[in-house]
C-alpha cells in the first residue's frame, strides 16, 4: 500500500501558490510545496492588487503587512501623444470587501508576507530549488517526481525523489512544466504584443506629470506605473524589427530619459515579455488542478493576472480541503473550472478590448479614439466578471439573482467596544449575514446544517451584538432588495433571501450539494 506524504502538492511558489498554500495550511491541510528557484523571486513582476485580493490577504493574517509597502492608487490617466487627458479612471474608491479599489505594489514585499503567512500555519513544507520532472496518477494518490536542481538535499545537483498526495496543484506558471507534461493545450484568444517593461528603484522621491498613466502615442504606446512606495516601471511596446534593440541597457535610458535619469533611479530590471490571451480548456486532469498562470494569461492592462490567479487559489483552498477531509464529494472540485474558468475568460476579454484601444499603433484609429474622448464620450463600461455556474443558488428570483456569484459585502463593525473589518470577527468560512434576526426561521434541520458548515451568523438588528458602524450592510440589503446572503468562504454570495422563508432551502440546497449532513 502506497504511503501519501500529503493531502495536497503545490508546484510553484509564487504569489499564487502562496496564497494557496497559506489558505490550505490553515484550514488544516498537509500541503507539500516544490519550487524550482532556489529562494523567493526578489524581482518585481505583477505591479496591482484589488480589495477582493486585499480581503483575501486578511483571510491569511497578512494585508496589514501588504499595506504598509504598498500604494494606495488615487488615479491612472490616460493621455494622447501630445500630453492631453483622454480618460482620468478614479482608483480611489472604497470596495465592496472592505479595501480601497487599488493598491500597487513591489511583489517581493508582497511575497514575503505571503511566506510568513504560509509558514505560520505549520502545515505546509516549502522545497526550494527543487523542479518537476515527472507526474503519474494512480486511482487515489498523484506521484510526483522532482529534481534537486543546485544540490541542496546533497551537495550535488541532479538527485531525484518521488512524493505523493491525494492532489496536486500547479501553480507553476504560463509556461507550466506540469501542464505541458500531461499534454494539456492552451486555447489561444488572439492576442500577442512584444513588450518592453524595465523597472527602478527610486534613489530619491520623486514626482512625476502622471504618476500611473497610460501613454496612448501610436508611434510607441508606453505606461508608467509606481511599484509600491520606492519602485517605478516604464514599459514600452516593441516593433517589429526592435527586438535586439529592445535587450539593451542603453535602449532602457534612451526610452526613460524624459522621465528620469541614472541619478534618479536604478535599473533593477529589464525584459521583454510578448502579452498573450490564452486560456486552459480543462482546469483539472484527474488528481490535478491547475491555476494562476498555469491556467490563464492575460494582457497586463487591467491589471487583473496575478489578481485572477489569487482568486483560483482562493476558490479552490476551501473545495480541497472539503474533499481531502471527506467531508465534501470528490465532484465538488468540478465546481472550480466551471467558476473560474467563465470568470477569468470576462477579465481577458476586457483586458484585451483595453489593449486594443489605448495601444493602438494606426494613427487614424488613434486620432479618432483620440478626438471622440476628448469630445466627451465615454468609454462602454461592462460590469465586473461574476461567477455564472458552479456552486450557487439554483432558483433565485430576479432580485436574488442580481447579487448571486458576486462579492459579498464586509463593513467595518463595532463588537464589545471593539471595531474591526467583519471577518475580523466572523473569520473566514461560510457566514450568513441578515438583516434583522432570522432565528425563528431556522428549523432545527437547518440549524444541523448551518453546525456542519460552521457557518457564521450575524444580524444587525435589534438584539444584535454587532453594530453596523458605517450602515455598509444596511445599505447593501436596502439597495438589493434583501434581507439576507449567504457568503461562501471565498467571499461569492452563494445565495439571496427577499423574504424569511427563502433561508431553509437554500440552506437545506447547500447542504445535499455539499453532502454535509451525511452522518
Amino acid at each position: 500500500m502506497t504511503t501519501i506524504d500529503h493531502d495536497i502538492l503545490l508546484v510553484g511558489y509564487g504569489p499564487v501558490g502562496q496564497t494557496f498554500a497559506a489558505l490550505a495550511g490553515k484550514l488544516g491541510c498537509n500541503v507539500g510545496v516544490y519550487e524550482r528557484y532556489p529562494s523567493l523571486y526578489a524581482l518585481p513582476r505583477a505591479g496591482h492588487i484589488d480589495h477582493e485580493i486585499m480581503r483575501i490577504f486578511q483571510s491569511i493574517g497578512c494585508a496589514e503587512a501588504v499595506e504598509k509597502t504598498a500604494v494606495r492608487s488615487n488615479t491612472y490617466e490616460w493621455r494622447n501623444a501630445a500630453g492631453e487627458l483622454l480618460i482620468n479612471f478614479e482608483w480611489n474608491a472604497d470596495g465592496v470587501s472592505g479595501w480601497p479599489s487599488d493598491f500597487l505594489i513591489f511583489q517581493p514585499d508582497v511575497e514575503d508576507a505571503l511566506d510568513a503567512a504560509v509558514r505560520s500555519t505549520g502545515r505546509v513544507t516549502v522545497n526550494h530549488g527543487w523542479e518537476a520532472v515527472g507526474v503519474v496518477q494512480h486511482p487515489d494518490h498523484v506521484q510526483l517526481t522532482v529534481r534537486d536542481v543546485a544540490g541542496k538535499s546533497t551537495g550535488a545537483a541532479g538527485e531525484t525523489r518521488q512524493v505523493t498526495a491525494k492532489y496536486l496543484v500547479a501553480c507553476d506558471g504560463g509556461n507550466s512544466f506540469v501542464r505541458r507534461f500531461l499534454g494539456l493545450e492552451w486555447q489561444d484568444l488572439g492576442f500577442s504584443q512584444p513588450w518592453l517593461v524595465v523597472d527602478f528603484k527610486e534613489k530619491r522621491s520623486l514626482s512625476l506629470p502622471y504618476e500611473n498613466a497610460q501613454i496612448c502615442d501610436p508611434a510607441r504606446p508606453m505606461c508608467l506605473f509606481q511599484l509600491g512606495k520606492e519602485h517605478r516601471r516604464f514599459s514600452y511596446m516593441v516593433m517589429p524589427g526592435e527586438e535586439e534593440w529592445a535587450k539593451r541597457t542603453e535602449t532602457a535610458w534612451s526610452l526613460v530619459a524624459p522621465w528620469v535619469r541614472e541619478d534618479d533611479v536604478e535599473l533593477i530590471r529589464q525584459a521583454t515579455y510578448i502579452f498573450e490571451s490564452k486560456l486552459l480548456d480543462r482546469w483539472r486532469a484527474g488528481r490535478v488542478l491547475f491555476a494562476g498562470d498555469a491556467a490563464h494569461v492575460m494582457p497586463p492592462f487591467m491589471g487583473q493576472g496575478m489578481c485572477s490567479g489569487i482568486r483560483d487559489a482562493a476558490n479552490l483552498a476551501w473545495k480541497m480541503q472539503l474533499v481531502v477531509s471527506g467531508r465534501a464529494p470528490e465532484s465538488l472540485l468540478d465546481t472550480y473550472c466551471a467558476e473560474r474558468k467563465p470568470h477569468v475568460a470576462d477579465y481577458i476579454r476586457l483586458s484585451m478590448e483595453v489593449g486594443r484601444i489605448s495601444c493602438t499603433t494606426d494613427p487614424a484609429a488613434a486620432a479618432a479614439r483620440d478626438k471622440a474622448l476628448l469630445s466627451g464620450q465615454k468609454l462602454p463600461s461592462p460590469p465586473m466578471p461574476a461567477l455564472v455556474d458552479g456552486l450557487l443558488m439554483s432558483t433565485p428570483t430576479a432580485g436574488e439573482a442580481s447579487v448571486v456569484g458576486q462579492l459579498g459585502p464586509q463593513g467595518r463593525v463595532r463588537k464589545n467596544l471593539l471595531v474591526k473589518r467583519a471577518d475580523d470577527f466572523l473569520g473566514t468560512g461560510w457566514q450568513l449575514i441578515c438583516r434583522l434576526d432570522l432565528s425563528e426561521f431556522i428549523s432545527a434541520r437547518a440549524t444541523q446544517v448551518i453546525d456542519r458548515l460552521g457557518l457564521q451568523i450575524v444580524h444587525f438588528g435589534a438584539g444584535s451584538e454587532m453594530e453596523d458602524v458605517d450602515g455598509t450592510y444596511e445599505r447593501y440589503f436596502e439597495a438589493n432588495g434583501l434581507i439576507a446572503v449567504i457568503v461562501r468562504p471565498d467571499f461569492y454570495i452563494h445565495s439571496a433571501m427577499e423574504t424569511p422563508d427563502r433561508l431553509e432551502p437554500n440552506l437545506l440546497e447547500l447542504a445535499e450539494r455539499l453532502n454535509c449532513c451525511r452522518s
